[in-house]
C-alpha cells in the first residue's frame, strides 16, 4: 500500500487531484473525495511524496521515521535528521528568485526548515550529513551554510543557536569555515 493510499485511508482530507495529493485544510463537503475535494475546497496544502531511493533519499529502512496518531495507527516517513536536508536542498537553489510562485515555495521550504530545526532540538537530534546519498557532504554543508548566513542577516540569534545545536560539532565548525556565497574563499579546496 502506498502511503497515500495510507493516509487517506485515515483521514479524509487527504486527497489525489489528478497526479498531485493534497491536504485539505477546509473541506467544501465532508462528502467530496479527490479532484471534487481538492477543487471545491480552500486551503489545499500540495504534498510531495516520494519513493525511498528517489532523488537520491535513503534506500535503508532504518532511515525511516514511523509517525503515529492517537488511534496507534503508524506512517513511515523519511527521518526528519535526513528529511530537513531535502528542503534545505529546494530552498538553497531558490532561495535568491524573485519569481512569485518560487518566492512562495521557498517561504514554505523556509517555514518547514525552521519546524524541523526546532523540532530536531526539541528531541534533542542532530542533522545527519552523512546519511543522504543525494548529494556529497561537502555541498550539503555550503546549503546548510546558506541558511545560516541567512539567519546572521536577519540577526535571528535564536534560531542560529538552534541551527547549530541540530548539527554534530565538527559540521558546525566547516560549516562556519565556509565563506559566504559570492565571496572568494582563501582556503584551499578540499577536494
Amino acid at each position: 500500500m502506498l502511503i497515500r493510499d495510507r493516509l487517506q485511508e485515515l483521514d479524509v482530507r487527504f486527497a489525489t487531484a489528478g497526479i498531485k495529493f493534497y491536504f485539505v485544510r477546509e473541506p467544501a463537503d465532508p462528502h467530496y473525495r479527490d479532484d471534487e475535494l481538492v477543487l471545491k475546497s480552500k486551503g489545499n496544502v500540495l504534498i510531495e511524496t516520494l519513493m525511498a531511493g528517489a532523488l537520491g533519499l535513503p534506500k535503508d529502512i532504518n532511515l525511516r521515521f514511523m509517525a503515529s496518531r492517537n488511534s496507534g495507527d503508524k506512517i513511515p516517513l523519511l527521518h526528519p535528521t535526513i528529511l530537513i536536508l531535502t528542503k534545505f536542498k529546494r530552498w538553497s537553489m531558490n532561495c535568491n528568485s524573485t519569481r512569485p510562485k518560487t518566492v512562495r515555495k521557498n517561504r514554505t521550504d523556509r517555514q518547514d526548515i525552521d519546524y524541523l530545526l526546532l523540532w530536531l532540538a526539541d528531541k534533542e537530534l542532530k542533522i545527519e550529513f552523512d546519511l543522504y546519498d543525494g548529494k556529497p557532504k561537502n555541498e550539503l554543508l555550503k546549503m546548510v551554510s546558506m541558511y545560516h548566513f541567512k539567519l546572521l542577516d536577519e540577526d535571528d540569534n535564536e534560531l542560529l543557536k538552534t541551527l547549530e545545536d541540530v548539527i554534530y560539532p565538527g559540521d558546525w565548525t566547516q560549516i562556519k569555515a565556509l565563506p559566504r556565497p559570492g565571496e572568494e574563499s582563501l582556503l584551499p579546496p578540499t577536494e
